[in-house]
């Protein structure tokens, strides 16, 4: 019996709850840097965010498709104005009593030029200077930008418009990141603003959605394939990373962590579904995401009372405390909806 044959219906907790070491990652990755001995690994999180969005968006029914979009754009737009609203609160807080934040709404009306303000928010996905604590919530744009072009291309039936944007979309990011220091070595060309939506985000997201509509082999021995893959392309990041660095920028490629993050999606889906009631009762099916917009905050509050020398130990003090956070708040709006059921039923 093979195990697609095997696999009952139900959400695929375990990649779930794979995403929380996806979100422990990007952890890492924002409070260390290169301090961090194995920091090229860190760069498989994104892109596999970005591959799981997409695929699991996919349908073959067009009308489907449609019907979907709208319900991603909410999502996304949720995320997104959570994020920005806690880095918000945060940094007027901070620069209220030490004058450290500035805050989004203080820094785009402000101290940036107001022209720009479209411009930053949907090319650059920057809610706020890159030097402030709110700087991860590119990401959280750059999916909200996602679902409005997915919301297009599904209205205007072009779906299969995926199979050009993708390698187009990876051409541009691999030889502005890349190929542009072999013409110029000199350049002054900010690497980072290439990380957004339309050439890092959209690739990732369309190729996730192409994947969804190919009929992978979910064999036992497919399965250990997959695994074996992903675990290789994860470990090549540490070469890749040596090969391209350079004295005048720090280029990440990405180009293994896009092929881990492939391998390992397909090995996720072989393994068994379950239905696993406690999980999405108590800790909800968005946790990670909302872990991931509260840990800047958190890891900022906590250099402030507290200095730690073990990188490990902080990433994981950093991650604990915001998954805290986040499951108090959870648990507290199940607990008002519980009581206005009760008063309803009363």
């Amino acid at each position: 019996m093979t195990v697609a044959q095997a696999r009952p219906s139900g959400r695929n907790v375990y990649l779930d709850l794979f995403k929380f070491f996806l979100c422990y990652m990007v952890i890492c990755i924002h409070l260390v840097q290169t301090k961090y001995p194995i920091y090229p690994l860190y760069r498989l999180s994104v892109p596999m965010f970005f591959l799981i969005s997409g695929y699991f968006l996919y349908t073959p029914d067009p009308d489907k498709a449609k019907g979907r979009a709208p319900g991603f754009i909410r999502r996304c737009a949720t995320y997104m104005a959570v994020g920005i609203a806690i880095h918000t609160v945060y940094e007027v807080i901070a620069y209220l009593v030490d004058g450290t934040g500035v805050g989004w709404l203080l820094t785009t009306l402000f101290y940036d030029d107001p022209s720009l303000f479209w411009f930053r928010f949907f090319f650059e996905n920057a809610p706020i200077p890159y030097y402030t604590v709110g700087a991860q919530m590119w990401f959280l744009i750059a999916l909200f930008t996602l679902s409005l072009v997915h919301y297009l291309l599904a209205r205007s039936g072009k779906l299969w418009w995926y199979k050009w944007i993708v390698p187009v979309c990876f051409v541009c990011y691999f030889f502005f990141t890349a190929g542009v220091y072999f013409f110029q070595p000199e350049t002054s060309v900010q690497m980072r603003y290439m990380r957004n939506a339309w050439f890092f985000g959209l690739p990732c997201f369309g190729l996730g959605y192409l994947l969804a509509g190919i009929k992978w082999p979910r064999t036992r021995l497919a399965q250990i394939i997959y695994g074996v893959l992903g675990v290789v392309f994860f470990g090549l990041q540490m070469v890749e990373d040596s090969l391209w660095r350079t004295p005048n920028c720090k280029i990440e490629m990405y180009v293994s962590g896009v092929l881990a993050a492939v391998c390992l999606l397909q090995f996720f889906l072989c393994i068994r579904r379950a239905e696993c009631g406690f999980y999405y009762k108590w800790i909800g099916k968005s946790a990670p995401f909302y872990v991931y917009i509260l840990h800047m905050a958190v890891a900022v509050t906590l250099a402030r009372f507290v200095e730690m020398e073990n990188l490990y130990l902080q990433s994981l003090a950093v991650f604990g405390i915001s998954f805290v956070i986040y499951e108090a708040v959870y648990l507290g709006q199940m607990g008002i909806k519980h009581l206005r059921a009760r008063k309803k039923a009363a």
